[in-house]
């Protein structure tokens, strides 16, 4: 919960992303806290919040960005684990589609690509 707190306390200094990228960093912290809380204590209202910041963070990754394929691949996995829960096939096919471009994105040889297939 405080890590929760921190979080949005650290998103308030980064009201805009930066070449750095901040703003999308602490966003992704955010989302996992909050994806981790969801999995302790089963709020359902904290894993859809994680997928609404896990949207915005992968928003300031646009396609060309060096690490996008690791926003897409944690964007995936929030849906993958509502679509485990609410068993929404449009969230699997969603976590499909996000794993796969991420996928492309990581070529043979890539550090993430085990992790991505």
């Amino acid at each position: 919960n405080e890590a929760i707190t921190l979080h949005r306390h650290a998103l308030e200094l980064r009201p805009v992303e930066n070449e750095e990228g901040d703003r999308s960093d602490s966003l992704q912290n955010l989302a996992f806290c909050l994806s981790y809380r969801y999995d302790r204590l089963g709020a359902v209202d904290d894993l859809e919040e994680a997928i609404t910041i896990g949207r915005e963070a992968l928003a300031l990754r646009p396609p060309g960005h060096p690490h996008r394929d690791v926003f897409l691949h944690n964007l995936a996995s929030f849906l993958w684990t509502r679509f485990e829960k609410q068993a929404e096939v449009c969230d699997m096919e969603e976590a499909i589609q996000l794993l796969r471009a991420a996928l492309e994105l990581c070529p043979p040889g890539h550090q993430q690509r085990s992790l991505t297939l």
